[in-house]
């Protein structure tokens, strides 16, 4: 219902700003011309059709794209429907003779055959479109919020937050040109039609030198991270990313170069296909970065949130223990930050947690993950008895699915005793799972797909271990939503062919 409400106000809005466009704009344009005159009085006008286009005003302004000549403006009114030539000469010579063809249509709006000037007051577009960007964000902000009470750990809040991450630089770059470019210029059609089909492409050069930074900081943490743990293709997903952001964002700049090797970009064909074919990779690698923004953001954001302590249960995910049974410096990571929690838990309510110490026993491993995080909790002062121990998972999915098991048993069999003291009867275990920074996320959302309600915090660990974790964090979510990616794409792409297309019948460029 929410959704039809939704598209519902939309399509009136749009159809509010359709019927304001066409008020404001209709029965007025502005030609403008480049001329070297020092006044208006040097130049005769000649119309065939006067009683379908009247000249209201011819000035001369200094304001100009081309600051060795001077821009010649001339105000008219539609009156009636038809076609109309106008020629406009410098007197006494042929050094200025120029002639366009305009037409009025039925509806009022007037339109000449090459864009050569502006539908007057056309700059309220560029307003309304800088407040479709703000009103988009806050309804992603929303959607947002309401989703991260529900599903903290969807892959689809990096999608939103990427998807405001593009919309708020677009917002500031479209504010910027209203207060800094030249007012003459951004009423022109054609360069407001360019502005909108090359959205994409600005937005891929402001964040270039960002994305060349992090493509160096991509190929150097995994050159580390080979070093340190070996040269497998996993450890080399950060210098493929790199490499691609920064080959992708050079071959949109060469694009009119290399395109000039097979057809003639200096045609007015050859011009549409090369913005088309640029635009298509403007759009895959703005929309890649935006998503690697999203990812990391959302990311670091969970890795840093500390749930609410009320927590009954506190699982603490395995992995590689040491050929003698002990801890490794990962895992101890994870068992501390467990061991944290408890505390501040302790401290700020007086509520006690129950540990629960998961994971299997490898084939390399004399004991299983689960025992020896429970010796290491014990060494700690943890007592035996608050200590569960999970020691037949192998992945984090199993983790997760044979430590609730636990849990809910022990759950059920201590409700009517710590829980009704408690003065009210809990249905449903409250849980957090401990684990690496780089692993939270992922560990919440397979909590969430196998319908278990846990918070995640995240134990520090080397720098380099990050941008893998991060790019693996990508690669799932282009994976998990790649339908919605897909068709997001695939439509952005089809309206900005079919804006070039409407440029190349109408001549706007």
């Amino acid at each position: 219902m929410k959704k039809s409400v939704w598209i519902l106000v939309t399509i009136l809005f749009l159809g509010v700003l359709t019927v304001i466009n066409y008020l404001v704009i209709r029965n007025t344009y502005s030609w403008y011309i480049c001329a070297d005159i020092e006044d208006v009085s040097e130049l005769d006008v000649y119309m065939d059709r006067d009683d379908i286009l009247e000249i209201e005003d011819i000035r001369l302004v200094k304001e100009s794209a081309y600051p060795d000549e001077k821009l010649v403006i001339v105000d008219m009114r539609a009156k009636s429907e038809g076609t109309c030539n106008i020629t406009i000469r410098k007197k006494g010579s042929d050094l200025i003779n120029t002639s366009i063809e305009m037409y009025v249509n039925s509806i009022g709006i007037i339109l000449d055959k090459g864009f050569n000037g502006s539908l007057n007051n056309i700059s309220i577009i560029r307003y309304e479109i800088i407040i479709i960007f703000m009103i988009m964000i806050i309804n992603i902000l929303y959607m947002m919020r309401n989703l991260s009470k529900k599903f903290r750990y969807s892959y689809r809040l990096m999608f939103y937050l990427g998807a405001v991450v593009f919309l708020a630089i677009n917002t500031i770059m479209w504010i910027c040109k209203l207060i800094f470019t030249d007012y003459y210029t951004s009423t022109m059609l054609s360069t407001l039609y360019n502005d909108i089909v090359r959205i994409f492409h600005a937005f891929a050069i402001l964040v270039f030198p960002g994305i060349f930074l992090l493509a160096i900081y991509l190929i150097i943490s995994n050159i580390v991270l080979m070093k340190h743990e070996g040269r497998r293709l996993t450890n080399m997903l950060g210098i493929g990313l790199g490499v691609m952001l920064v080959v992708m964002t050079l071959v949109t700049f060469l694009a009119y170069n290399m395109l000039g090797m097979i057809i003639n970009v200096h045609s007015y064909a050859g011009l549409h296909i090369e913005n088309s074919v640029e635009s298509i990779i403007d759009i895959l690698l703005a929309y890649l970065e935006c998503m690697l923004v999203g990812t990391a953001i959302w990311s670091r954001r969970a890795a840093r949130h500390v749930p609410a302590f009320d927590k009954d249960y506190v699982i603490i995910l395995g992995c590689s223990i040491r050929d003698d049974g002990s801890v490794t410096p990962l895992l101890k990571g994870r068992a501390d930050r467990a061991i944290w929690f408890a505390k501040e838990q302790k401290e700020k309510t007086g509520k006690d947690i129950m540990f629960v110490a998961s994971g299997g026993q490898g084939d390399d491993e004399v004991i299983s993950e689960g025992e020896a995080i429970k010796n290491y909790l014990i060494s700690c002062g943890i007592p035996e008895n608050q200590i569960l121990v999970e020691n037949k998972s192998t992945t984090t999915n199993e983790n997760f699915k044979f430590s609730y098991e636990l849990i809910k048993k022990h759950f059920n069999d201590n409700r009517n005793g710590k829980q009704a003291s408690e003065g009210a009867e809990k249905t449903e275990p409250g849980i957090v799972f401990s684990t690496t920074e780089y692993h939270v996320f992922r560990g919440g959302h397979i909590a969430e797909s196998l319908g278990i309600r846990a918070s995640g915090i995240g134990s520090r660990t080397k720098w380099y271990f990050h941008i893998n974790a991060l790019i693996r964090e990508f690669v799932a979510n282009m994976n998990i939503e790649r339908k919605k990616h897909i068709l997001n794409i695939l439509t952005i792409i089809f309206i900005t062919i079919m804006m070039n297309v409407c440029s190349y019948i109408f001549n706007i460029l």
